[in-house]
């Protein structure tokens, strides 16, 4: 009896190590990131104004009109500072729009701590 526990008991440990080992985020990926965190939101909104200004110089006439309507997803990566990768569904001249964007964080870079390093439309080639 006590010889069948012990191999039992074993392998529990080692499935329970296991899993354990796999919800821990990788050193420099992805991670999940709350949308409801202020740095989140701080950067989803930097990101729509920073993607409008874009736009605007674009000399579009009239010009476009950008604006945040939600957060549907955020996933963060401890670099040089904090790259947050956010899904954002957005209004483009008043049509609702699915979008992808990266912003680079920077708390030492001062007066302007974020940076836009990506913008995709959803559905659009990488």
């Amino acid at each position: 009896m006590k010889a069948s526990i012990i191999p039992a008991c074993i392998l529990s440990v080692a499935f329970q190590v296991a899993v354990a080992l796999a919800q821990q985020p990788v050193a420099g990926g992805w991670a999940k990131a709350d949308v409801a965190q202020k740095e989140v939101a701080a950067a989803a909104v930097f990101a729509v104004q920073a993607q409008g200004k874009t736009l605007a110089d674009a000399k579009a006439e009239p010009p476009a009109k950008l604006e945040l309507v939600e957060i549907l997803g955020a996933e963060q990566q401890v670099v040089a500072g904090i790259n947050y990768r956010l899904m954002l569904k957005v209004k483009l001249d008043g049509k609702e729009k699915p979008a992808e964007a990266t912003v680079w964080w920077e708390a030492w870079r001062k007066p302007d701590p974020y940076q836009l390093t990506a913008w995709k439309w959803a559905g659009a080639p990488r």
